[in-house]
């Protein structure tokens, strides 16, 4: 059974928020990392695909425009678009990029997930000839909200603080993308198939945890040693 999004908000920013007391994060070589590797999938049943016809702008938005919440594989039953992470590594590779971009192309955010750290900016740039409006939330909590009305805008504003962000368009009410801005660089969004890989890890015992924007999050323990890839996967359902 699905929880309320509400509901769900509350858990995975108690969940995914800084732990206090942790020290700031310090980018040092990984000579002897290992990596985790895994899938999300169903095991057994899970939602049909859904769609939305939209109301205005179908010359840019198309007829119908899928939804995102669910991203199944119908072969593997692998979930696309679920975030990974490591918690509690204090040290190790660097960030792999600075500042995250979004694109609204033909009325849908893309991508529907970004990771980044904090202190960076977050960039979303209107790529459609249509009015967009960017309005992101923290809880309930707006951080910010503007609109796009020219295509080629470019919208840049900062992220410092950790924890989950939804971003919105008001124009159009199926827009959804999430921001994620994280301690560590030690995550992985899913693949099309739930695949994920996290490398260079360092050896150690960690807590793995998965957060998916309609089930929440599922956490895990698990042990990377040297040289090794580690396995572990993460069954919605079980």
């Amino acid at each position: 059974m699905l929880l309320t999004r509400t509901t769900l908000l509350g858990l995975a920013i108690a969940l995914l928020s800084v732990t206090p007391g942790v020290t700031e994060y310090r980018e040092t070589a990984v000579g002897n990392g290992g990596s985790v590797e895994g899938r999300v999938y169903f095991d057994g049943d899970y939602p049909p695909p859904e769609s939305y016809r939209p109301s205005r702008d179908a010359g840019t938005c198309g007829v119908r425009v899928p939804s995102e919440k669910f991203v199944v594989d119908g072969d593997s039953k692998g979930l696309a678009n679920a975030i990974v992470r490591l918690e509690g590594v204090s040290s190790g590779k660097a960030f792999p990029s600075a500042d995250g971009v979004i694109s609204q192309l033909e009325c849908r955010y893309r991508p529907h997930i970004l990771v980044q750290q904090p202190g960076e900016d977050l960039k979303i740039v209107n790529q459609d000839p249509i009015l967009h409006n960017v309005h992101a939330y923290r809880e309930d909590e707006t951080l910010f909200n503007m609109a796009q009305p020219f295509q080629g805008q470019e919208t840049r504003q900062p992220l410092d603080d950790e924890g989950l962000v939804r971003i919105a368009c008001d124009v159009h009410d199926w827009m959804e993308a999430w921001v994620l801005v994280i301690d560590n660089p030690y995550f992985a969004i899913t693949d099309e198939q739930g695949q994920f890989s996290i490398s260079a890890v360092p050896p150690g015992r960690y807590q793995i945890t998965m957060w998916q924007e309609m089930l929440g999050t599922a956490t895990k323990t698990v042990e990377v040693t040297a040289g090794a890839a580690a396995s572990i996967d993460f069954a919605i359902g079980k």
